[in-house]
């Protein structure tokens, strides 16, 4: 027997989950297909941080409350920012953001993607008409004569829908079983991750420094400690990797250059690669893509989180009123909307990699001399600033 729902969401990480429930939210009828176990129970409130955490802007956040989701989270492990400051290693420019020349309580907060999840998946079992089908994962995706999506999962379960969202991350197997063709490339790098203890306290300051080998950024947990993002060329990480953790402390001090005091102590290192990656297609057929499945950009900016609320979001308020989320006109409404943002993005990250990571002379003065003017023009920096709280993750 087939069991018909109205969409079939693939993938139950943050956006998965996210998509799920607002679109639950509108009255759909939603399946929810994860391969991986789901913890929905929290954490102890004492337990360590997780490594992996996210900058989740403004933006993100009212659409988390708007979900009920934000006032949900463990808000003693909600860190919010106050300042940023940037940095580069070659020249004396810098640029200090301030949430009080917006008017803004904060700029963003710095939230574990663990807490973020778990709040999710919390609130879609809450939601009756989602029903999960865990741990499992689609085999066969065909359209029948109906021109409705079937499915057939592992486990046996056949599902049918009129709309199938792409949520299953970087490595998507509904892109491939779309035939959704992708194309990226690599940085050259590798970021490495780890939580620390600082001389200094942070002061509710996001810090980060542009190294000709990649940017370090410092961001503030609630607990006092900081969460880094290493992002270096693949040479410099291997060797960073390698050493024991006060040669570390050491290498991460003189790189911050000392701005908060000598690294205490640190707790455990993870590194990942990174690339990027962009579809010339996000929707074929009755697939639509979102997430990390349609796009993937440099951490520079952190935006990863962001941009897969904000497909979430857009997604929401185009088709959430309609009584069949199947409309072909809203979708593609959809992906040239969300495409042409992501693909800026993407390329402007890809740039500023470039920018920041060039030790040439002449670019380096171009370099510094640019944020000395956005430094000393409000106008500009503080259109910088909107830009920049409105999209970091």
């Amino acid at each position: 027997m087939t069991e018909r729902f109205d969409v079939i969401v693939a993938g139950a990480g943050m956006v998965g989950a996210c998509a799920a429930l607002s679109l639950a939210r509108c009255g759909f009828r939603v399946a929810l297909i994860e391969p991986g176990p789901i913890h929905g129970e929290p954490y102890p409130a004492d337990s360590s941080y997780d490594l992996r955490v996210s900058a989740i802007s403004p933006a993100s956040q009212q659409i988390l409350s708007h979900l009920g989701v934000w006032s949900a989270l463990d808000q003693s492990r909600v860190g919010h920012y106050h300042q940023m400051v940037i940095w580069h290693e070659n020249g004396d420019a810098n640029i200090a953001f301030d949430c009080v020349e917006l008017g803004k309580d904060s700029l963003g907060a710095i939230v574990e993607n663990r807490q973020i999840l778990q709040t999710l998946l919390v609130a879609c079992e809450k939601q009756a008409n989602i029903e999960w089908f865990t741990p499992d994962a689609i085999e066969i995706l065909q359209e029948n004569s109906d021109r409705n999506l079937r499915l057939s999962l592992k486990s046996g379960v056949d599902l049918e829908s009129e709309l199938l969202l792409g949520a299953d991350g970087r490595n998507s197997n509904t892109r491939t079983l779309a035939g959704i063709d992708r194309w990226g490339g690599s940085y050259d790098q590798i970021a490495i991750v780890a939580s620390l203890v600082t001389e200094l306290p942070h002061r509710h300051t996001a810090w980060q420094r542009f190294l000709s080998s990649g940017p370090l950024a410092f961001l503030p947990l609630a607990n006092g400690e900081s969460s880094i993002v290493w992002s270096c060329d693949t040479e410099l990480a291997q060797q960073l990797l390698e050493m024991d953790d006060d040669s570390f402390c050491a290498a991460v001090g003189d790189a911050i250059e000392h701005r908060l005091g000598a690294i205490k102590s640190i707790g455990e290192r993870l590194s990942f690669p990174l690339s990027w990656h962009a579809c010339q297609r996000w929707l074929e057929n009755r697939v639509l893509l979102i997430g990390d499945a349609a796009h993937g950009v440099h951490p520079l900016a952190g935006q990863g989180a962001n941009l897969g609320f904000s497909d979430v979001d857009v997604l929401t308020k185009l088709i959430g009123a309609l009584e069949n989320p199947w409309d072909h006109r809203k979708l593609r409404q959809f992906e040239r909307q969300r495409k042409s943002e992501t693909v800026i993005a993407t390329h402007l990250f890809t740039g500023l990699k470039w920018l920041y990571g060039s030790d040439n002379f002449i670019v380096s003065r171009l370099r510094d001399f640019g944020m000395h003017r956005v430094q000393a023009n409000p106008w500009s920096k503080r259109l910088l600033m909107k830009q920049a709280i409105r999209n970091m993750a």
